[in-house]
């Protein structure tokens, strides 16, 4: 007996018998019955929509290229496969972009025997510079068997870039059988092949295993800071992988930078370095003029040993000519020794707790210290010593409050003359055992460290009443490196006048309340020790615009009108100090006074300058006035515009015309990265001083300190002299932006010179002429503090070790990335340490977002000086 299933089957076999079938159906069971319709059903159901299979995947390319490497291991052959084809589909492939001239495709056309069909792309530059970065797409175009075209494919851009297979140092400082500290050599490297497109790296490193890279530019200028032995290295790396690196080793010793007379009997020699320890008293010769030598009696050191303080045994001799020289350097001098006009005191500061000695001195009328000539005696009166006292046998000052004052009379009269008496009036200050007297203290408006480096910096106490405002305070040790400190407070004397809020981010706020005078007090931990520093701030009358400055009134343009022709107005706010204000948010009125009755001129509020444009001007003087409206006031200023025809006969003269001739660097909300602006520089001619024309451009040269830049400032100089450009004008870039990381410019003052054939009708051939720019950046350095000496937590590397130990203020969105262990060239990121080991941090990187006028997030690097020693948990 068959079970149901298999008569299911057995009847379904027999539908080609219908009798057979039928009487078969009426022997099932119900059950069977039942399953046989169901089936039938399906098959109905089967026929009717009949099952399609799905889709089938579109053509495109297994792997893209956004590099490709002609010296890599593949010696500049690619593959390139198109996959998802059908037998018979056929491929046509080509190159194009900048660089398919040194690119070529093994086949041009392929036919598919399977799902996918690859071909051979082989990069060769023949040693061609032109060939860097140029751009390579692959295009593969799919058929099918009758030639239809169905799907074009691009494999994307790639650029050539070509390894180097040797690297070699050369330098003339090689053959110098000495080098000196602080002076500079120029080290070059050699690439093989000479078109090879690595990022090559300097470092050098001290005969300890120092990292000392900061002694070497990225231009290969080496300027030594300290004497012993350094490897010099370069290393040509693609990508971060080092392809190959060459090293020499140099010798360096101290040297002397100068000499000079500080006293009748004493003479300072200058070092580069500190020279404590290595120079010795034989070392030094004194000569005289006639030769006769002069015998030293002894030599002392400062504080950094950078200057030896030479005494001799008799006084020098006014008016004759000295010579110092140690064996290698040497420097000449004149003595100058006068009578006594004048008296200091030189103590400014007592250690809390400490006698400390007060020290003065007695100088002629050229500054020269005399007393070892012009003998005396001092006495001390008028004496106003709080909390302390005065021991004038040993000339000696005792204080016990820090932050107190002492006051007194010093009295000197000369022994050889007793006519001459002179008075000095002392105030000392009592001040912790600090290990850092050299401070800054400053407040401002945004909450970014300010560029303490900048030749305008000076410490703000002055704040105006209503406004808020973030505190900074920095401290240098003796060899004027920041010092971090443990922990800093800051209190107001006056919460009424200045309040102040110490936020446990470590930043420091202060609120202006009213007018007033104040101290701010700054209590520095460090070691669980207090150091304390106190500072006037004064509360004034909230700064608002008074006037406006232009940096010219009258104008000379010219009728002759070429593309972008213009000239510029520069604009100064203000205030009621006599101080520059900020000028935000302003609007600008400019009102035609003249009779002829054209509007020549605009505002910039975004440059703060005028613009005049004299397209459509005729000939004659035209008179404006600016008025500027910020925060509910005003200002005004005239200017004029004398538009002239250029003589026909005028005498020609020429200028560089720069159309930014300072400009900041600085990224912020505004900064268009698809936009950014460049330095236009043009050549103009002038008849009988009025404008006539812009020609031609032959070359140009920019040199900042002595090296040579290319038209993108970003680069590398050159102390080789280099010329760039020609033409009408031409374009300097100052920015440059690679992925999310924007480089900029060096800042400074920068001297442009550009060579032209003047339009005299003479052969007397290339002529030059020189202006300046500026660049400023006003991106401030974000601030580091070492939050704690001991880490809150056990750290596999150094950089988790500075990440749990420092923290950042002034920047948001800062974070550390990588770090320096002093002795060490291995990064922080790749540097093991251990439960309980202590490193010394040499210094930080901390990479600062900002967003920019598109959205976008751009990454800015800053290298910051830490020296601190931390441990870990």
């Amino acid at each position: 007996m068959l079970p149901d299933y298999a008569k299911i089957a057995y009847i379904v076999h027999m539908f080609t018998n219908r009798k057979k079938g039928i009487t078969m159906i009426q022997k099932l069971s119900k059950r069977a019955r039942k399953g046989i319709a169901l089936l039938c059903a399906l098959a109905l159901v089967i026929t009717i929509f009949p099952v399609t299979a799905g889709a089938a995947a579109k053509p495109k390319f297994s792997k893209k290229y956004t590099t490709l490497y002609e010296n890599d291991a593949k010696k500049g052959v690619y593959t390139y496969t198109v996959k998802n084809l059908t037998k018979g589909q056929k491929v046509k492939w080509s190159v194009s972009g900048t660089g398919k001239s040194y690119a070529k495709l093994k086949k041009k056309t392929t036919t598919a025997s399977s799902s996918s069909v690859s071909n051979t792309l082989t990069i060769k530059t023949k040693g061609k510079t032109a060939a860097k970065n140029k751009i390579v797409n692959v295009t593969a175009k799919v058929y099918s068997g009758s030639g239809k075209l169905l799907y074009t494919l691009s494999s994307g851009n790639a650029k050539i870039k070509v390894m180097a297979t040797k690297v070699s140092i050369q330098s003339d400082a090689l053959s110098e059988k000495q080098l000196y500290v602080g002076r500079s050599y120029q080290f070059k490297y050699k690439l093989t092949p000479a078109n090879a497109t690595s990022t090559n790296t300097w470092t050098v490193t001290s005969s300890t295993g120092a990292d000392v890279s900061s002694y070497i530019t990225q231009g290969g200028v080496f300027t030594p800071k300290t004497d012993g032995k350094f490897t010099i290295k370069i290393t040509a790396k693609n990508g971060s992988n080092a392809t190959k690196t060459a090293t020499k080793t140099v010798t360096v010793a101290a040297a002397m930078t100068d000499a000079r007379q500080t006293a009748a009997d004493k003479i300072t020699a200058v070092y580069s370095s500190s020279v404590k320890n290595i120079v010795k008293q034989k070392d030094f010769t004194l000569t005289k003029s006639t030769g006769a030598k002069v015998d030293i009696r002894e030599i002392s050191f400062s504080e950094n040993g950078k200057e030896v303080i030479l005494t001799t045994f008799a006084p020098l001799e006014n008016d004759v000519k000295y010579t110092l020289t140690d064996g290698t350097s040497e420097y000449s001098f004149t003595a100058k020794i006068g009578k006594p006009v004048s008296l200091k005191v030189l103590t400014t500061k007592a250690t809390v707790g400490k006698e400390t000695t007060i020290e003065y001195g007695v100088y002629d009328a050229n500054g020269i210290e005399v007393s070892s000539v012009y003998g005396g005696t001092v006495s001390y009166s008028d004496p106003d010593i709080k909390n302390g006292y005065l021991i004038e046998v040993n000339n000696q000052i005792y204080m016990t409050g820090i932050g107190d004052v002492g006051t007194f009379k010093l009295t000197y009269v000369c022994s050889q003359d007793p006519t001459i008496v002179l008075n000095a009036f002392a105030q000392i200050t009592c001040t912790p055992a600090t290990i850092a007297d050299d401070t800054n203290f400053t407040l401002t408006t945004t909450e970014s460290a300010p560029d303490y480096t900048a030749a305008s910096y000076k410490d703000n106490r002055r704040v105006a009443s209503g406004n808020n405002y973030y505190i900074h305070f920095r401290a240098l040790d003796a060899d004027k490196s920041p010092f971090n400190y443990d922990s800093i407070k800051y209190e107001s004397s006056d919460p009424d006048t200045l309040l102040i809020n110490n936020h446990a981010s470590g930043v420091a706020t202060a609120t202006a309340i009213k007018n007033g005078t104040v101290k701010v007090i700054v209590t520095a931990t460090y070691g669980q020790q207090n150091y304390v520093y106190t500072y006037e701030v004064t509360v004034a009358e909230a700064a608002y615009l008074t006037r406006i400055r232009l940096d010219k009134t009258t104008l000379s343009m010219s009728t002759n009108v070429e593309s972008d022709y213009a000239e510029y107005i520069n604009v100064t706010a203000i205030d009621q100090y006599g101080e520059a204000f900020l000028l935000e948010n302003e609007t600008a009125q400019i009102v035609d006074n003249s009779t002829l009755k054209l509007n020549l001129a605009e505002y910039d509020a975004k440059t703060n300058r005028v613009k005049i444009n004299t397209t459509y001007a005729s000939p004659g003087t035209y008179y404006y006035t600016l008025t500027i409206s910020c925060d509910g006031r005003q200002a005004s200023a005239g200017f004029s515009v004398l538009v002239q025809t250029p003589p026909t006969n005028g005498t020609l003269s020429y200028r560089v015309n720069i159309d930014t001739p300072v400009m900041d660097l600085a990224l912020t909300k505004d900064t268009d990265l698809n936009d950014l602006p460049k330095i236009t520089i043009r050549m103009a001619e002038y008849r009988g001083g009025v404008f006539n024309m812009y020609i031609p451009i032959e070359s140009v040269t920019i040199v900042k300190n002595n090296r040579y830049y290319s038209d993108d400032l970003t680069q590398t100089p050159s102390d080789k002299k280099t010329s760039i450009g020609s033409g009408q004008q031409i374009p300097l870039q100052v920015y440059h932006v690679e992925g999310s990381v924007c480089s900029k410019a060096e800042t400074g003052t920068y001297t442009v010179t550009v060579q032209f054939y003047p339009n005299n009708g003479t052969s007397a051939g290339l002529a030059t002429s020189s202006t300046t720019f500026t660049l400023k950046d006003s991106q401030a350095t974000p601030e580091v503090n070492v939050r704690r000496n001991t880490a809150s937590k056990y750290c596999a590397t150094a950089l988790e070790l500075a990440q749990d130990c420092i923290s950042i203020s002034g920047a948001t969105n800062a974070v550390i990335t990588e770090c320096v262990v002093t002795g060490s060239s291995t990064a922080g990121s790749a540097y093991k340490i251990s439960s309980g080991e202590a490193v010394n941090i040499k210094s930080i990187t901390v990479q600062v977002q900002t967003t920019v006028g598109d959205g976008q997030i751009v990454v800015s690097q800053h290298s910051v000086n830490i020296g601190k020693t931390l441990k870990n948990l």
